[in-house]
């Protein structure tokens, strides 16, 4: 079973921690970047700015780092343009980072927080997606903090004007190699110029901030998380397609982030460098 490990919502103070974590057992990721301080359901983000040094360690330790925007803000509730300033501000702050390590960035990646695209919860266009639609509800719907509500026509017209954007500017659109389900490769997944993924932990349900939503959230405990890796139908079979796992980089969840890499590991997930 072959899995790429990308991690959203870095630079925090465990970061050294948890890069330190993956370099000792040889796992690479790619870390997704917030350019600014954020809170986000009072879990904070200190933000490149205010936090450089673990992303310029990562670089050299061999990590990759994407693009998380500059405030980690639902790209839905934004205008285009602003969307734009963030990602660019981002931008400047990661070839920095690079520049201070010395080491030539190898690909632009970007994921929006969320993975709001633009049209809110609704990922991709479900609707387009075929006999695949139903399961891309339920895969998003499991993994992220989102609400499934119909995106308006403005809303689908700010997601294609985005990844034109992502385009133009050289954001990849296939840096995550060998993935073959057909929900991913025949959908509008497969070319999209943001990285999405094809599995998420769930890890961020368990962050002890969010203790007053997680009545409304299915997973508890990291037995439960255990579960959900165990139980998904794609992650664990040899099926001849890599996976794209998303998990986090948050204050409070370094042990739990252990305890599921731990886990997919003991059943047999070989973590993927990008482009392999």
């Amino acid at each position: 079973m072959r899995a790429y490990l990308t991690i959203d919502d870095s630079p925090t103070t465990q970061t050294d921690a948890l890069t330190d974590f993956l370099a000792a057992r040889d796992i690479p990721a790619v870390l997704y970047c917030v350019g600014g301080a954020y809170r986000d359901l009072d879990v904070p983000c200190t933000g490149i700015e205010n936090n450089p040094a673990p992303l310029v360690r990562a670089i050299e330790k061999g990590f990759v780092l994407g693009n998380h925007l500059y405030s980690h803000s639902r790209a839905s509730t934004m205008r285009y343009e602003d969307i734009v300033a963030e990602i660019e501000k981002t931008e400047r702050l990661i070839d920095g980072l690079y520049r201070q390590a010395g080491i030539a960035r190898p690909v632009k990646l970007l994921r929006f927080p969320h993975l709001d695209r633009g049209m809110g919860g609704w990922i991709v266009d479900y609707d387009q997606a075929g006999a695949y639609g139903s399961y891309l509800r339920h895969m998003f719907g499991e993994g992220l903090n989102i609400t499934l509500r119909a995106p308006t026509p403005e809303q689908r017209e700010l997601k294609a004007r985005l990844q034109d954007y992502l385009a133009g500017e050289g954001f990849a659109d296939n840096a995550f190699e060998g993935v073959h389900y057909p929900w991913y490769a025949d959908t509008e997944m497969a070319a999209a110029r943001d990285a999405l993924y094809t599995f998420s932990t769930s890890d961020w349900m368990l962050n002890p901030a969010f203790e007053s939503h997680a009545a409304n959230w299915p997973f508890r405990t990291t037995d439960a998380l255990k579960t959900k890796i165990d139980s998904d139908p794609y992650l664990l079979h040899e099926n001849g397609s890599a996976n794209i796992i998303l998990m986090h980089d948050q204050e409070g969840l370094l042990d739990i982030f252990v305890a599921l890499i731990t886990h997919m590991q003991d059943k047999g997930v070989t973590f993927l460098p990008i482009g392999a």
